[in-house]
C-alpha cells in the first residue's frame, strides 16, 4: 500500500496549531521536526518567529502527533567537526528524553537540518536512532522492503517560490504513477517560515491523498511497523 508522510520542520507554533487542526480533523497524524534549543538558531526564518515551546509538544504528543528531533540550534552537521556534530545529536537526543515523556532515542527518525549530514555522522545518528532523515537524491520515496533499522530516509523539501504548487505535483506524481513510501517536508503555513504554503492548499493535498486511498502516516510510526513484520 501507498503510504505518504507530512513533516513540518522548525515548530513554528501558529503554524503548528493549523496544522494540527488540519490533520486531527481528518483523523492523521503529523509529524513535526522541532529543534531542541530553537532560541540559539542563527537561520533568520526561526530567529524572527514564534517557536513552541516544550509544553506545547506535550501537549502535541498527546493529541496524538509525532514530534521528532531537527537538531538542536538548526546547525548545519557538515560544517563543523565530527566530534562537535555527534556532540549536538547527543544534545538534542538528551533534551528530548528529558522533555517529552516516554520519547526513546531508539524509536525515533533523526529529522536533519539542512537535509545533508557528512557520512560518518548520518552513520553515527543510525547507531542510535532509527535512523536520519535527509535528501538523497529520490525526490522523496522510498522503498520499504529494503530498509533496515540505521538506514536514511530520503525526503523531498520544497522552498520559495511556489512551493505548495511543487509539493502538489510532486504528490500527484506519486500517487498516479509510482508505489512506495513518500516522505514530504514542509515548514510554515500561510506567511510563516521559510518555504510557506497556504493552509487551503496543504487541505486540498490531505483530502487528495486520503481520497486516493493513500495512506498517511508518520515516520516513525510507518518504520516500525516495518520491523514488527
Amino acid at each position: 500500500m501507498k503510504s505518504v508522510s507530512f513533516c513540518f520542520d522548525d515548530g513554528f507554533r501558529a503554524s503548528a496549531d493549523s496544522i494540527a487542526r488540519i490533520f486531527s480533523n481528518r483523523g492523521v497524524a503529523a509529524c513535526f521536526c522541532v529543534l531542541a534549543a530553537p532560541e540559539l538558531a542563527e537561520d533568520p526564518f526561526i530567529r524572527g518567529a514564534r517557536i513552541a515551546d516544550w509544553a506545547y509538544w506535550r501537549e502535541t504528543v498527546a493529541a496524538g502527533h509525532e514530534v521528532a528531533p531537527h537538531g538542536y540550534a538548526h546547525e548545519h552537521l557538515g560544517k563543523i567537526s565530527v566530534e562537535d556534530a555527534q556532540a549536538s545529536v547527543q544534545r538534542t537526543l538528551d533534551a528530548f528524553t528529558r522533555e517529552l515523556p516516554g520519547f526513546d532515542p531508539r524509536q525515533t527518525l533523526y529529522h536533519l537540518a539542512y537535509l545533508a549530514a557528512p557520512a560518518p555522522i548520518v552513520q553515527w545518528i543510525g547507531e542510535h536512532t532509527l535512523g536520519a532523515r535527509m535528501a538523497l537524491g529520490n525526490a522523496g520515496r522510498n522503498d520499504g522492503a529494503a530498509w533496515s533499522r540505521g538506514k536514511p530516509v530520503d525526503c523531498m523539501t520544497f522552498g520559495p517560490p511556489n512551493a505548495e504548487l511543487r509539493a502538489h505535483e510532486r504528490l500527484a506524481r506519486f500517487m498516479g504513477e509510482e508505489d512506495g513510501w513518500l516522505v514530504l517536508v514542509l515548514h510554515g503555513l500561510d506567511g510563516e517560515g521559510w518555504g510557506t504554503v497556504a493552509s487551503a492548499a496543504l487541505e486540498q493535498m490531505l483530502d487528495e491523498v486520503l481520497s486516493a486511498g493513500v495512506a498517511v502516516t508518520t515516520p516513525n510510526r510507518f518504520l516500525l511497523s516495518l520491523e514488527s513484520i
